[in-house]
C-alpha cells in the first residue's frame, strides 16, 4: 500500500490535533494555503473594509506568512502593515517578494512590542493560538486600550473538528471575545465547504 503524499496541512492541524511546525512547512512548500492566489476573498476584503470604515491608519498583521495579504492591504489603503510571523523562512521570503513592506520574525505573544499601531489583525491565525487567546486578549487590553482588534477566521460547514470547545461559528466567537464588537460579516457560496468571517472589536471592556 503506497504511502499518502504529505501536504502542508500535515504540518499545521492533522486529525483534529494541532501540529504547528510552521517553519518546516514553509521550507517544504512554496505556497501553503495558496497565499499567492489570496484565498478566502470575502473575509480578506471585509478586513480591508474594516480598516477603511474605522479610519485605521496603521495595523499589526500577526501571522503575516509570505506577505500577500499585507501587499493587498497596502495596494488598497496605502497602509504599510507591520507584519510579524513565527517562521523565519516565511519572513525571509516575504521580504524578497515585497521589499517595500515591513516584516519581522516574532511571536504573537510579543504584541506589546508594537504599541504604536491602531489595530491588531489576526488573518486566519486564531485557530493556531487557541490556548493563548485569553493571555493575548489581556495583553491587548493593557497595551492597546481604545484601539481595534480585527479577526478574519474561516469556519468549516459541519466538519469542524479542531477547537470546537472554544467556538464553532462567528456568533460564538463574538461572545468569546472580551471586547465589544463594532462590525462583522460572514459569507460563503453554495459550493464552498467553509464560511468566511471577519469581525472588528474595539479594545475596551464589554
Amino acid at each position: 500500500m503506497s504511502q499518502q503524499k504529505e501536504t502542508y496541512h500535515d504540518y499545521v492541524i492533522k486529525d483534529g490535533q494541532f501540529i504547528g511546525r510552521f517553519d518546516e512547512m514553509y521550507q517544504q512548500f512554496d505556497q501553503p494555503w495558496m497565499q499567492d492566489k489570496q484565498p478566502n476573498p470575502y473575509s480578506r476584503q471585509a478586513g480591508i473594509l474594516h480598516l477603511k470604515q474605522f479610519g485605521i491608519q496603521s495595523v499589526l498583521e500577526c501571522g503575516s506568512g509570505l506577505g500577500y495579504y499585507s501587499q493587498e492591504i497596502y495596494r488598497q489603503t496605502g497602509i504599510i502593515p507591520q507584519g510579524i510571523e513565527l517562521s523565519e523562512t516565511a519572513v525571509s521570503r516575504a521580504k524578497s517578494l515585497f521589499p517595500h513592506l515591513s516584516f519581522t520574525a516574532d511571536r504573537v505573544e510579543n504584541l506589546a512590542r508594537y504599541p504604536q499601531v491602531d489595530a491588531i489583525l489576526f488573518a486566519e491565525l486564531t485557530w493556531y493560538v487557541l490556548p493563548q487567546l485569553s493571555d493575548l486578549f489581556a495583553i491587548m487590553a493593557e497595551h492597546f486600550p481604545g484601539k481595534y482588534f480585527i479577526n478574519n477566521l474561516v469556519f468549516y460547514k459541519n466538519t469542524q473538528r479542531y477547537g470546537t470547545e472554544y467556538f464553532t461559528n462567528l456568533r460564538e466567537f463574538i461572545d468569546y471575545v472580551p471586547f465589544p464588537v463594532v462590525g462583522y460579516c460572514e459569507a460563503t457560496t453554495e459550493k464552498d465547504t467553509t464560511i468566511e468571517t471577519s469581525s472588528i472589536f474595539r479594545i475596551e471592556p464589554k
